[in-house]
């Protein structure tokens, strides 16, 4: 069973990577994800579409499901696409963007926030952070 997760997983990953939109994709690792209902899936920041702004900064993260997931459509995804913006000092993050995508690399579902950005405090010691951490270390690297 573990090497069927983990043979999933590589497929996975090497779907998600393959099939992303952009021309020069770099999707780093950032850490593993479990939601409420135990369903386990793999976290990845593009540090290709990392943009500073305004003490914000946008980027696109990714999330790979070792199983298929269902949209309230009932469409099945297995590979999530999110725009995000963090704001670095307050510690806040929002999502623009998702695009669902399906087994086959095709995309099932996408949506899009509409108004002005509203941000939500991250909770420490969660992925949230971790994503937060990384992006906000990497502009302050990059100078």
């Amino acid at each position: 069973m573990k090497a069927l997760l983990f043979g999933l997983l590589i497929t996975g990953t090497a779907v998600f990577l393959a099939a992303s939109g952009a021309d020069a994709v770099v999707w780093q690792p950032i850490g593993f994800g479990t939601m409420g209902d135990s369903t386990r899936f793999r976290v990845f920041v593009d540090t290709e579409t990392i943009q500073s702004f305004g003490g914000k900064v946008r980027f696109w993260q990714g999330h790979v499901f070792y199983e298929e997931q269902s949209l309230p459509s009932g469409a099945a995804f297995v590979r999530v696409s999110i725009s995000r913006v963090v704001d670095c000092d307050e510690r806040a993050d929002t999502n623009l963007e998702a695009i669902f995508y399906g087994p086959g690399g095709d995309i099932v579902d996408k949506y899009g926030t509409r108004g002005a950005m509203q941000f939500s405090p991250v909770k420490p010691d969660t992925l949230s952070e971790a994503v937060l951490n990384y992006v906000c270390d990497y502009v302050r690297k990059k100078g």
